[in-house]
């Protein structure tokens, strides 16, 4: 048996698969009991979660422009499109897992400090993620593929 690959076969396969991650993660979104999340009635711990996730898609948005600025121009779209569906792909992995979580630690311990649990653990990861990434560019500015950002760029990397 041959695969068959025309364009119009390819576009069908292609939303067949869309449509099959759609429903998947759907499924999986409201299956993980964030329906509970409905029942608090501490309207201010969604003010914290809403600023995590608007400070999550800023910077992926800013990842993908900086993207349009390293790729060729001809390739600039494809590259930003992929990332930013990487990152809002990695989100939902992440609100489904922390969903998950927080549905798993209910039942022994109250929902704040559940909530609480999540957040500090959400926190550690963020700023062990920001730890890496400082490193790696200093080793990259070390070994001369990146230039220094800061003061001591603009006057050829000395101090006054």
């Amino acid at each position: 048996m041959r695969a068959e690959s025309s364009p119009a076969a390819r576009r069908g396969a292609f939303i067949a698969v869309a449509v099959v991650l759609f429903c998947v993660q759907l499924d999986f979104f409201a299956l993980t009991g964030m329906i509970t999340l409905s029942h608090v009635t501490a309207w201010w711990l969604y003010v914290p979660v809403f600023a995590w996730c608007g400070l999550g898609l800023g910077l992926g948005w800013t990842a993908g422009v900086a993207t349009q600025q390293v790729v060729a121009p001809e390739r600039a779209g494809e590259a930003s499109g992929v990332l930013l569906t990487f990152l809002v792909t990695l989100g939902g992995v992440a609100l489904a897992g922390a969903a998950a979580a927080i549905t798993a630690m209910v039942p022994e311990r109250s929902p704040d400090a559940a909530y609480d649990a999540v957040l500090r653990l959400g926190g550690a990861v963020i700023l062990a993620a920001s730890v890496v990434v400082m490193a790696v560019r200093h080793r990259l500015v070390v070994r001369g593929s990146v230039p220094p950002l800061g003061p001591r760029a603009s006057r050829g990397g000395r101090l006054p």
